[in-house]
């Protein structure tokens, strides 16, 4: 729990006064948290912000989706305010920064007012912020993003073009599945099953018109399936973890786990229709390898493209690329150069993009997470353990050793990027990286 300090409110707060600012420091927490943010850093935003509206007293919880709120009241008494976000896996880039920059603008000493002027300053805020809860990215960008992401991570894999244009015609039919069952409102374990299905199967068909050949499938399906498990959650627990707050840990953790149950089951039905259509084994030699620099290319891309499918616009274009590539950079340099293993270099490359993501989001504006967002879709994403586990699998092996082997790297990317922003903060004690380290902080992609 976060708080300020005990005490009654100030003389010139009525009650109606006090449950205005609860009310709109409730739909601000509902924002961050609808926008991929901690629990940790949405109670240290609404505390920042209620102490420069005079809220003194007030307590702030939150544990997974809940928020709960209390002030005094003038009268020495307690009023309280309870709700709970919409979700807790989606990030949009502009709307997660427009909540950032409100709360910085709610906590400036300077701005704020008194008697009528200052109510109509707290209802436009609230306004605002109901309008940011209600807007999201068109259907069609989060698609057309999440393709280019595919058709780019799928090129770090290497295999061939046919393989490259089979992940971005996968992720198309995945996305549009995903659209849906999300208009039937259903079960986000049955809507992941699904979703994972229908790339699985696609897939198969392209084999079956011999548009592709099994490998090539196998990269495909691959990237899909990374791209279906809510990164920011990974990164949500893991800081969360670290704060001590285990309940919105366990939360998130429970998020994660639900989408892996979904892409299990989805993989179970992709490999037993594989044998159905007595599909040949895929067998592969060697790992196509490419140049580091069109690795640094592709990751700089993937980066941009994964801020488009988040709602981001052209001011995110640069730091995106900035960090796809200098995490791509660190990365290879890692592999490459001292010979070290992906779960090392990985979670080294992680902590490189932490530092870097506190540094950018105090100059840009973006919160912290949705800029590490950028950078480990476009450069870390665990693709070839995964891709190996599928070819396993479709061979007539077993794959759970790869499987495991990419999960664990994905706990050490989330580690990573939460310790190098750990690091970074006790650098960076900027006005505006403290907001965005309270009230910012990794859609599904």
């Amino acid at each position: 729990m976060t708080s300020l300090e005990p005490g009654s409110a100030p003389e010139r707060l009525t009650t109606v006064d006090v449950r205005t600012r609860l009310d709109l420091l409730a739909e601000l927490g509902y924002g961050f948290l609808e926008s991929g943010q901690t629990s940790g850093q949405t109670r240290r935003a609404l505390v920042g912000c209620g102490r420069a509206l005079g809220l003194v007293g007030l307590a702030v919880n939150s544990f997974g989706r809940l928020l709960l709120l209390e002030a005094t009241l003038p009268d020495g008494s307690t009023t309280t305010l309870s709700g709970a976000a919409r979700t807790l896996d989606t990030i949009d880039c502009d709307r997660a920064r427009a909540l950032n920059h409100l709360a910085a603008d709610l906590a400036a000493p300077e701005a704020a007012t008194t008697g009528e002027a200052e109510r109509r300053r707290l209802f436009a805020a609230r306004d605002d912020v109901e309008r940011m809860r209600g807007t999201g990215t068109p259907w069609w960008a989060t698609t057309l993003g999440m393709t280019m992401l595919a058709f780019f991570i799928s090129m770090q894999v290497g295999i061939s073009w046919r393989a490259w244009v089979s992940a971005a015609l996968v992720q198309v039919a995945t996305s549009l599945a995903g659209l849906g069952v999300g208009r039937l409102r259903m079960p986000r374990l049955f809507a992941i099953a699904v979703q994972s299905s229908v790339g699985g199967a696609f897939a198969t068909l392209l084999v079956r018109v011999d548009f592709v050949d099994p490998v090539g499938a196998a990269a495909a399906i691959a990237v899909t399936w990374l791209l279906l498990l809510p990164l920011p959650q990974v990164i949500g627990a893991v800081t969360d973890a670290i704060e001590a707050d285990f309940l919105s840990c366990l939360s998130r953790v429970g998020g994660v786990a639900v989408a892996g149950i979904g892409i299990f089951i989805g993989g179970a039905f992709t490999f037993w229709l594989g044998e159905q259509l007595s599909m040949a084994h895929p067998r592969l030699d060697e790992l196509p390898s490419l140049p580091w620099y069109l690795v640094l290319v592709f990751s700089g891309l993937g980066a941009v493209a994964n801020a488009f499918a988040n709602g981001g616009r052209l001011p995110l274009v640069v730091p995106a690329a900035v960090l796809g590539v200098v995490t791509g950079a660190s990365s290879q340099l890692l592999l490459r150069v001292l010979d070290a293993t992906t779960l090392w270099a990985s979670s080294a490359s992680a902590v490189v993009l932490g530092v870097l993501t506190v540094i950018l989001a105090s100059r840009t504006g973006y919160p912290q997470q949705v800029l590490a967002l950028m950078g480990i879709t476009g450069a870390l994403l665990p693709g070839i353990p995964v891709f190996f586990g599928i070819l396993q699998q479709m061979g007539g092996g077993a794959g759970a050793e790869y499987f495991g082997r990419a999960a664990t790297i994905c706990v050490g990317i989330g580690t990573g990027v939460a310790f190098g922003a750990y690091l970074a903060y006790l650098w960076d004690r900027s006005p505006l990286a403290a907001v965005g380290r309270a009230g910012a902080g990794a859609d599904s992609p």
